[in-house]
This record gives C-alpha cells, sequence and structure tokens, in this order.
C-alpha cells in the first residue's frame, strides 16, 4: 500500500495513515472486502512502530470502514488478525 508520510509537524503517524487509508475507501480506490495490509507488515514498509499502525485501523473500524476478523491458528498455532475495507 502507498501511504506517504510527512514530517511530525503535518501530524501524527497514526493519523496520516488513517487519513490516506480514508480517503482510498472513500474516493473507491480501495474496494469493499479488499485486504489492507497486517499493521506489522505494514510498518515496516513504512519504518514506524507498530502501534502506529494498530491505532489507525482501530479508528478505522471503529469509524464502521474497515472489519477486522481473526483466524484461529491451526492446531495451537497463533490466531492471525486480518483487517478488510467493508
Amino acid at each position: 500500500m502507498d501511504i506517504q508520510l510527512k514530517p511530525l509537524s503535518e501530524g501524527p503517524v497514526y493519523l496520516q495513515v488513517r487519513t490516506q487509508i480514508e480517503a482510498r475507501i472513500r474516493d473507491q480506490q480501495l474496494a469493499a472486502g479488499t485486504s489492507l495490509p497486517a499493521p506489522a507488515a505494514l510498518a515496516q514498509q513504512l519504518g514506524v512502530d507498530k502501534g502506529e499502525i494498530q491505532r489507525a485501523y482501530f479508528e478505522l473500524e471503529h469509524s464502521g470502514l474497515v472489519t477486522k476478523t481473526t483466524v484461529k491458528g491451526f492446531l495451537g498455532g497463533k490466531d492471525t488478525i486480518k483487517y478488510h475495507v467493508k
């Protein structure tokens, strides 16, 4: 996902990420059902803390634009959380 971060004077990282994803959803550049990158993967790509991406996704979820699903791990493995455009 192509997210462009600006200096912190432009706002917190989570807010920049949330705003850009929200704009893409509203402009229909991200269609319903589209999977968003895992927070850890997007954080690594952007060189930021995973918590910033998790907060952005949390706010998108609570605004009704994104849904979160948990996929149970196989044979007691680690559960996976996935985010999709609503």
